[in-house]
């Protein structure tokens, strides 16, 4: 492989923007890397950092700050599901050593760097000495120690549940986590819960778990498959991770579902996005109250149903995808 094409495989291997140091580790000499730089095959963001055309944009910006990415920046790379309220921040979080000193603005103006001014630029320093930076991001577990620190306990909860969901974070990294994180954050780890599929069920969870009522995630009902919240004996709560509508299949089968717990004997109640996001204090008093009704639980008015009879009717799927008119049974 050529020399300047070698060099340009190398930083996109490492994500698309590279330390001098990482160059050299992979036996690298600074003659390639000033050839790779000098046709434009790189970019040169500061002293000592390079990067590819096309690479994340907010890595480069963090590294052109004087430090690395972190935090939410991280995990936002991963597709971790946040809070619209954590996206509509847009800040950057930069990982610095705790004496970093003449940081400069992540964005170029004018073609020249500017010296940083936290509130205008939108940038969120963390200062920690741990490790040394040689690479552009930080690792997983030492981005979710660093969004710890700074995020809402909810907002935490349900960020780290979705990368334990994702299989993003492993089991050995959970411990690693906890090593990372400062003893007063350390609760938020403990509430974790990698069973949680969506932001908006881990709030519903935690408001559940404040007020010890009793409730299982992701529990499998005989005749209708996984439910996301089984609260008590019988409340089904569905909730609806996307901030969009979903297309007319899966209203149907969500439809069908409905009906099938209802047969036997369940109350379901299923929660929107922006129920859960716009309008959580008054969603929140109505399923505390349903539940301080008993409604979560078998009794006079309702018992578990075995189902008689025939089965609903479900959709004949047809070889290209779509579904048939016609019911099979």
């Amino acid at each position: 492989m050529p020399p300047i094409a070698r060099v340009a495989t190398a930083i996109r291997n490492a994500g698309g923007v590279c330390s001098i140091t990482q160059l050299r580790e992979h036996g690298i000499a600074r003659d390639e890397i000033v050839a790779a730089f000098a046709t434009g095959t790189i970019h040169r963001i500061r002293r000592g950092w390079y990067s590819t055309p096309g690479a994340n944009g907010d890595v480069v910006r963090a590294v052109r700050v004087g430090g690395v990415a972190t935090a939410t920046t991280v995990l936002r790379t991963h597709g971790i599901w946040m809070p619209r309220s954590v996206e509509s921040r847009s800040r950057l979080h930069v990982r610095v050593g705790r004496g970093a000193s003449r940081l400069r603005a992540p964005d170029l103006v004018e073609g020249a760097l500017h010296p940083l001014d936290r509130k205008r630029d939108l940038v969120c320093l963390h200062h920690r000495d741990h490790p040394l930076p040689t690479s552009a991001f930080d690792p997983l577990p030492l981005a979710l120690a660093e969004m710890l620190r700074c995020a809402e306990p909810t907002d935490a909860i349900a960020m780290l549940d979705s990368a334990r969901s994702k299989v993003i974070l492993q089991p050995g990294d959970v411990e690693a986590l906890r090593d990372l994180t400062m003893p007063s954050r350390r609760w938020i780890i403990d509430r974790s819960d990698p069973g949680s599929e969506s932001g908006i069920e881990t709030r519903v969870r935690t408001l559940l778990r404040s007020r010890r009522i009793s409730h299982r995630a992701q529990v499998r009902v005989g005749g209708v498959g996984w439910v996301d919240l089984l609260v008590g004996d019988r409340l089904v709560l569905e909730v609806d991770g996307s901030q969009f509508h979903s297309g007319d299949d899966e209203f149907e089968q969500d439809r069908r579902r409905d009906f099938e717990l209802a047969i036997r004997g369940y109350l379901v109640i299923r929660l929107s996005y922006r129920m859960v996001m716009d309008h959580w204090d008054a969603l929140s008093e109505q399923l505390l109250s349903i539940v301080a009704r008993g409604e979560h639980r078998w009794g006079y008015r309702a018992q578990a149903y075995g189902v008689a009879g025939r089965a609903l009717p479900r959709f004949k799927v047809e070889d290209d995808g779509a579904p048939s008119p016609h019911f099979s049974g």
